[in-house]
């Protein structure tokens, strides 16, 4: 049986990521993954910052998903693919931010990031002592949609 780790979006959840690259990329697509459970009211909005600039927004709401998905499920786990604009970055470090508005968490209905036991994508610094403490899973494609870019 396989257990899905999940960051309930209380009011801001975020991480600091690294991009260990040799060149300057773009970027096409950025897929956090994320979980939405018996589909909550309010605009969801990923952020993705450089100290306190912020580079980037796309927001999303639960019809998005279930629009993304073809399908009437209230509840749901996807890798949601929030095209950029051309976004170039260079190497260093960003956070990655997921916020709302018009939306409030309960136990019932609520949005969250889901953290992955493994990230095919992604490496992580140390390994994790529980399932809580992974990284929150976000990828992001370059332009082609074959390079992974951290």
């Amino acid at each position: 049986m396989t257990t899905l780790v999940v960051e309930p979006l209380i009011t801001t959840l975020e991480q600091t990521i690294t991009l260990n690259l040799k060149q300057r990329y773009i970027i096409a697509a950025i897929r956090p993954y994320v979980y939405m459970h018996n589909n909550p009211a309010g605009t969801f909005t990923y952020k993705l910052k450089s100290g306190a600039t912020e580079l980037w927004q796309s927001s999303f709401t639960s019809v998005a998903i279930k629009t993304a998905l073809n399908a009437a499920n209230n509840y749901a786990h996807i890798k949601l693919n929030l095209i950029s604009d051309y976004l170039k970055l260079s190497p260093g470090s960003y956070t990655v931010e997921l916020s709302s508005s018009g939306y409030t968490y309960n136990d019932s209905s609520y949005m969250g990031w889901i953290k992955p036991h493994e990230d095919l994508f992604n490496d992580i610094d140390g390994t994790p002592d529980n399932d809580f403490s992974n990284p929150l899973g976000v990828q992001m494609l370059s332009e082609n949609n074959i390079e992974r870019v951290r």
